[in-house]
C-alpha cells in the first residue's frame, strides 16, 4: 500500500523524471550533453555503439562563483552556451559549427541537458528549476525552465543546437547503467554520492498520479509500464525529526546558501563532510582537546577551506600503525604544527565517524527505494524497532567524553530516520528492529560469490560519485546499514549488486536525447 506519499502529493521530492524508456545496450548515435553541477559544466560529445559501450569526447571548465551566485540567470546561461559553441567549433566528429554550416543542415544537433538541481517536471524536455544547493543561488532562475533558458542563450549566438532533454545527474546514472551493465538483471536505481547526492529509481506508472495526463495516456518502449522517478532525497527530513543532529551541522547549515534545506545533502555528499570535518577541528582545537598549532593561513580558519578529499587520504593510513603518516598528512594539508599522535587519532576516527555516518544515512535511503520496489521478498518482523543504533566502540586514546560524544552523535539515529525515509517515499509496512546478525564485508561491485543469487534475481544499482568511488569503505558501511533493515537483512543485502556507472550524468542525458529522437520518428 502506497500512501502519504511523494508520488502522489505535491512534494519537493519523489519527481517524475518523464522517462520511459530504459536501455537496453542496443542504443545508436551521436549526441550532445552539457552537465551543470556542483562548481563545473560539461560538454560532451556522447557516440553509443549499441553494444552497451560508448565513447566521450568532453570539455570540462568551472563556472566562476559570480556566475553560480547571481541575480540574474542570464551571465551563467550565456557562458555555457560559449563554451558549447568552442566545443563545437573545436571538435572533428562533429560536422557543421558555423552559422552558415547550419543553414544549409536541416537537423540540429540533439542535445540533453543535464540540471543537477531540484526541478518539477512537466515532460522529458521541460520543467521548472524548485530551488537552488551545493552553494548556488541564482533567485531570478527560480520558476522558470532551464531547458528554456539554454535554448535562449544558444539562439543568441545561432548555434545548430535544440536543447531536447531536461536530465538530472541520478537519472543519467541509472540510464548508463543499464545501457552498460550487459546484464540480465534490470538496473533498478541511479545513486549519487559526489558533490551532492541524489537517487533515481523505476517506479510502476500505477503508482504515480502527480504527472500530466498527456504523459499518463504516453506509453514508453519498455517491456513494463514504469517511469523514472527523481527522488531528490538530499531535502528529505528538512523539518529535522529524525535526523542525526550535532553542534556542526547547526553551524553549517546556518553558513550555508540553503539555511534550513537539503538536511540529508547535507550529512552525505561529498561538498560538505570537509567542512564538517573542519568545524570539528577548530572547535577542538580552541578547547584544547587537539594540542596542535594552527598556523593563521590554515585552511582550518576557512569557510569550507577543507576539501572532503582530505578525508578519503585520512582513511588510507591504519589507526595504529601509520600515525606516523597520518601526522605528516596532517600537518601539510592543514598548515599545523606539532601534531601529536593523540592529535592524529583523534582527527583521523573523527572523519572515519563522519563518513560511516554518511555512509549508513545513504544506505538507509537506498534501503526504502529497494523496497518500495519490492524487487526484494518482504521479510516479517521479529522485535519492536529500536530508536537508536549501534553505540561507537570506545576510543583507546586520552580524547576525554566529549570527543566519545561527538563520534557517537556522528554514527546514530539510523533506525528513525529509516522509518521517516520510508514513509517519505509511501512504504507503510516497516516494522522492525536492525537485525541482531554481526554485519560481515558486502559483497563487492559488479561480483557475486558462491553464495549470490542468479542474475536475474539481482537488483542492480548505479552509482557515481568521487565518495563511493575513492573512499575505502564507504560501500562497506553502507551494505552494513541495509542488513540491519529487516525488510532486506543478510539474505536482501547479498542479491544487491551496486557496480560504478562512469560518465552517467552525460551518457545518460546521451540516452535521453536518442529515446526523444525514437519516440519523434
Amino acid at each position: 500500500m502506497i500512501t502519504g506519499s511523494g508520488l502522489r502529493t505535491q512534494q519537493p521530492f519523489q519527481l517524475p523524471a518523464y522517462v520511459t524508456s530504459i536501455p537496453d545496450g542496443s542504443e545508436k548515435g551521436t549526441f550532445l550533453a552539457v552537465d551543470l553541477g556542483g562548481t563545473n559544466c560539461r560538454i560532451c560529445s556522447v557516440t553509443l555503439h549499441g553494444d552497451g559501450t560508448f565513447d566521450v569526447t568532453q570539455d570540462k571548465c568551472a563556472v566562476p562563483f559570480e556566475l553560480r551566485v547571481n541575480e540574474n540567470y542570464k551571465p551563467l546561461f550565456a557562458f555555457i552556451a560559449t563554451k558549447l559553441a568552442a566545443f563545437l567549433a573545436s571538435s572533428a566528429k562533429l560536422g557543421h559549427t558555423t552559422q552558415a554550416a547550419a543553414s544549409a543542415n536541416t537537423e540540429p544537433y540533439r542535445l540533453g541537458f543535464t540540471f543537477s538541481f531540484a526541478c518539477n517536471q512537466t515532460s522529458v524536455a521541460h520543467g521548472t528549476l524548485i530551488h537552488w544547493d551545493k552553494g548556488w543561488d541564482i533567485p531570478d532562475a527560480v520558476g522558470k525552465d532551464p531547458c528554456a533558458l539554454l535554448q535562449e542563450a544558444i539562439d543568441d549566438i545561432s548555434l545548430p543546437v535544440r536543447v531536447c532533454v531536461l536530465a538530472n545527474d541520478s537519472v543519467g546514472t541509472l540510464l548508463t547503467r543499464s545501457y552498460t551493465s550487459g546484464s540480465s538483471a534490470r538496473t533498478l536505481a541511479g545513486v549519487i554520492f559526489g558533490t551532492g547526492t541524489n537517487a533515481a529509481y523505476v517506479e510502476q506508472r500505477c503508482n504515480i498520479t502527480r504527472i500530466s495526463e498527456d504523459a499518463n495516456q504516453a506509453r514508453g518502449r519498455s517491456a513494463d509500464d514504469v517511469m523514472v522517478m527523481n527522488t531528490e532525497w538530499g531535502g528529505l527530513d528538512d523539518d529535522m525529526k529524525v535526523l542525526p543532529k550535532t553542534p556542526y551541522d547547526d553551524k553549517l547549515d546556518t553558513d550555508s546558501t540553503d539555511t534550513g534545506g537539503q538536511m540529508l545533502e547535507k550529512r552525505v555528499s561529498g561538498l560538505y563532510l570537509g567542512e564538517l570535518l573542519r568545524l570539528v577541528i577548530l572547535d577542538l582545537s580552541g578547547k584544547g582537546t587537539l594540542s596542535l598549532l594552527l598556523d593563521t593561513e590554515s585552511p582550518v580558519h576557512v569557510r569550507e577551506g577543507v576539501d572532503s578529499s582530505f578525508l578519503s587520504a585520512l582513511a588510507q593510513y591504519d589507526d595504529t600503525t601509520d600515525l606516523q603518516q597520518t601526522r605528516g598528512l596532517i600537518a601539510e594539508t592543514l598548515a599545523a604544527r606539532d601534531v601529536s599522535l593523540e592529535d592524529a587519532q583523534i582527527i583521523r576516527r573523527s572523519a572515519a565517524a563522519i563518513v560511516r555516518r554518511a555512509a549508513r544515512l545513504a544506505g538507509t535511503a537506498l534501503a526504502a527505494v529497494i523496497i518500495q520496489s519490492d524487487r526484494l521478498p518482504t521479510k516479517e518482523a521479529h522485535a519492536r524497532a529500536s530508536e537508536s543504533s549501534t553505540v561507537v566502540e570506545e576510543l583507546s586514546v586520552r580524547e576525554g567524553k566529549s570527543i566519545r560524544d561527538l563520534l557517537f552523535n556522528f554514527c546514530n539515529a539510523l533506525s528513525l530516520f529509516t522509518r521517516k525515509v520510508l514513509r517519505a517515499v509511501g512504504i507503510s509496512r516497516w516494522h522492525s528492529d536492525p537485525a541482531s546478525t554481526p554485519a560481515k564485508h558486502g559483497v563487492a561491485p559488479d561480483r557475486q560469490d558462491s553464495n549470490a543469487s542468479p542474475d536475474s534475481e539481482m537488483v542492480d544499482i548505479g552509482v557515481d560519485g568521487s565518495l563511493i568511488e575513492f573512499y575505502p569503505g564507504f560501500e562497506d558501511a553502507m551494505r552494513e546499514a541495509l542488513r540491519e533493515v529487516v525488510e532486506i537483512g543478510p539474505e536482501g543485502e547479498r542479491r544487491i549488486r551496486i557496480g560504478l556507472a562512469k560518465d552517467g550524468s552525460g551518457v545518460g542525458a546521451a540516452l535521453m536525447a536518442q529515446a526523444v529522437g525514437i519516440d519523434n520518428e
